[in-house]
């Protein structure tokens, strides 16, 4: 045991000790023989994505969860020894940025609220609803039981806690379907007047803002993909590196026909490589819609480099950590990466990951989406959309992907 890990290991059973566990559900116990935390999750039915990772992370007082080897073993080893504690039944340590769990059985998160000794009134639960992301709060069922879900969770963020939202460089995301972005910018709470867009439009690049329709598009397409730079932000992370900085605004999204996503992703990835919209879906079909096998096969890259093809797809288990890390190091060497993913609409989904958003997650392009242009237009959180990594329509996951490295 490395001394990194025996202080984590130390901390850690002290924050756990410190905390009233009478009321704490355990994960059972794992008793498998891999060393990573993602397979032992996934063995006990417990998904193993990052983010729930995350949130398992602070229901056991490792805070700042970032993934890194010691937090994941600390986290291995509590499931050993059947004390993970599970989030939902986490308590509320003191001084806490959450609310404590709800456990009653309502389904009004009014009278959840009520029971917790929280304000309940609908300006509050505006304030909570901004405090945990979800914009142009108006009580509607879909987000009343959006907030109840993180109240029973745990995770429903006091708004006294939630960080300052300029703090962030980019103005939150828009979810709302108004074409209009002075409609958008208010329901975000957002001064919408033409004096304040020219400033917008100014710190994004958008230079003598006349309100055309063409610019006005524009600001609300960034909008949506949470990049609209607040106006006087410092050190605004960028999204894309390398070839995709230099190939995704030129480059033209191409939509899928029915069960073709992996083709198209990949003709998708080949162009931003090559830096034109050379190849279409029909050119990597092998059989019907069967996309097929890349592995090996050398693309001229539009910076003059030639790129190798490594392809595991379908019938490759591989591991959440691998494809974790052969996206990682894609989006570090600035190329697209093809990775299996599920959502609750799709157990089995392809798309292409071609950098990261503000929060330093993933952004992708979709080939299911409806809509043109170009591949950077198109791009959108993998959170937001809902996906997360691994082809969940067989009895274990499947992690493959289709990335480029310099030959």
């Amino acid at each position: 045991m490395t001394k990194r890990f025996a202080a984590l290991s130390a901390a850690l059973c002290l924050t756990l000790c410190s905390l009233t566990t009478a009321s704490a559900a355990y994960f059972p116990r794992y008793t498998g023989a891999s060393g990573s935390i993602a397979v032992a999750l996934d063995s006990l039915g417990t998904d193993p994505s990052y983010s729930s990772r995350a949130k398992i992370a602070v229901a056991n007082g490792i805070t700042g969860y970032s993934g890194t080897a010691a937090q994941n073993t600390a986290l291995l080893e509590l499931l050993r020894q059947g004390i993970l504690i599970a989030p939902s039944s986490a308590p509320a340590p003191s001084g806490s940025p959450y609310f404590p769990a709800y456990t009653g059985g309502s389904p009004s998160i009014a009278a959840a609220l009520d029971s917790l000794g929280v304000d309940s009134s609908y300006s509050n639960r505006a304030e909570i609803a901004a405090a945990n992301s979800i914009t142009g709060y108006s009580g509607t069922a879909a987000q009343n039981t959006a907030l109840l879900e993180l109240l029973r969770q745990g995770i429903l963020i006091a708004p006294s806690s939630a960080p300052a939202p300029s703090g962030s460089p980019y103005f939150p995301a828009y979810t709302g379907g108004s074409p209009s972005i002075a409609a958008a910018l208010d329901s975000l709470g957002v001064d919408s007047s033409y004096s304040n867009r020219a400033e917008i439009a100014a710190a994004n690049s958008i230079t003598g803002y006349s309100g055309t329709a063409a610019q006005n598009t524009a600001l609300l397409e960034l909008l949506r993909q949470g990049r609209l730079v607040r106006p006087g932000s410092s050190a605004v992370p960028t999204p894309y590196v390398g070839l995709t900085a230099s190939n995704l605004g030129r480059v033209p999204f191409i939509r899928q026909d029915r069960n073709t996503c992996k083709a198209t992703a990949a003709a998708m990835a080949v162009n931003a490589v090559v830096g034109a919209g050379r190849y279409a879906t029909a050119d990597m079909i092998y059989s019907g819609v069967l996309c097929r096998n890349l592995d090996g096969e050398v693309y001229t890259g539009s910076d003059g480099n030639a790129y190798r093809v490594t392809y595991k797809t379908d019938g490759y288990v591989g591991s959440l950590g691998e494809l974790e890390r052969a996206v990682d190091a894609a989006l570090a060497q600035g190329m697209p990466i093809v990775a299996a993913v599920h959502s609750t609409v799709s157990r089995h989904h392809w798309i292409v990951v071609v950098g990261r958003d503000a929060n330093g997650g993933y952004l992708a392009v979709d080939p299911a989406r409806s809509g043109s242009g170009t591949m950077a237009s198109q791009a959108r959180s993998m959170a937001a959309m809902g996906y997360s990594f691994g082809l969940a329509d067989y009895a274990q996951p499947h992690y493959g992907y289709i990335s480029f490295q310099p030959r």
